[in-house]
């Protein structure tokens, strides 16, 4: 997502990143690496002309584990339509999430962006969690992607949602990190304990909870090596 200039462009990269990251790392970078080789200088070009339906042909062999090529077009089908309603992916779910905002409000309800960006796409797409108790470890990290600033990692283009409202990416290794260092008492990877490990993270980044992802993820997977 860092090799594009265009905010359109490394929004887009960063959807695909992130909702296939799961798994071996280095499985998922080349997964990642055979779409944007395929796509070319503009993914966005590519998704918006469907010429991803050539490279995931209708089928349910599969294209990355439990992923299906059909499971990938359905992803991809959600994609297009988000860039063909708005200039940015950023413009599109802003107004989305101003307008779940004001009703929550009235209705007195809690909602994550998490939800309304899972919501955007199919239900059929098995790429993007749709049950209310999800973690949506994936989406997570991809707000984080978006929204921190002042990181090497992070691409900081929604300005417009704070940083004090993200929630915790639960990888397995910042799972296992919270376990043992006491900040949560939980096997159980649910919307629940993304909360709760956010709030207890935020009494040391209360202005940004998500710059602890960093230190949890690089002590889990230095404890899996030292193993």
């Amino acid at each position: 997502m860092h090799r594009y200039s265009s905010v359109r462009e490394s929004e887009t990269v960063a959807f695909i990143a992130a909702n296939l990251a799961f798994g071996r790392r280095e499985q998922i970078l080349s997964h990642v690496e055979q779409i944007l080789s395929e796509a070319g200088q503009s993914p966005c070009e590519w998704i918006l002309s469907k010429k991803y339906n050539e490279f995931f042909p209708e089928n349910d062999i599969s294209f990355y584990r439990m992923y299906t090529n059909t499971d990938m077009r359905l992803f991809f089908d959600g994609l297009r339509v988000i860039l063909e309603s708005a200039e940015t992916i950023g413009a599109y779910f802003k107004e989305k999430w101003e307008g779940v905002k004001k009703s929550s409000c009235q209705q007195n309800q809690k909602i994550f962006l998490h939800q309304v960006i899972s919501e955007a796409f199919p239900a059929e797409c098995k790429l993007l969690p749709h049950s209310k108790d999800s973690a949506a470890k994936k989406v997570n990290m991809l707000l984080r992607w978006l929204v921190r600033t002042n990181s090497p990692v992070d691409l900081g283009l929604w300005t417009w949602f704070s940083k004090k409202d993200l929630l915790m990416p639960l990888d397995t290794h910042v799972m296992q990190q919270a376990n043992e260092l006491g900040l949560i008492n939980s096997k159980s990877a649910n919307l629940k304990t993304a909360i709760e490990l956010t709030k207890k993270v935020a009494e040391v980044f209360p202005d940004d909870p998500t710059k602890a992802d960093f230190a949890l993820f690089g002590l889990g997977i230095a404890s899996q090596e030292a193993r």
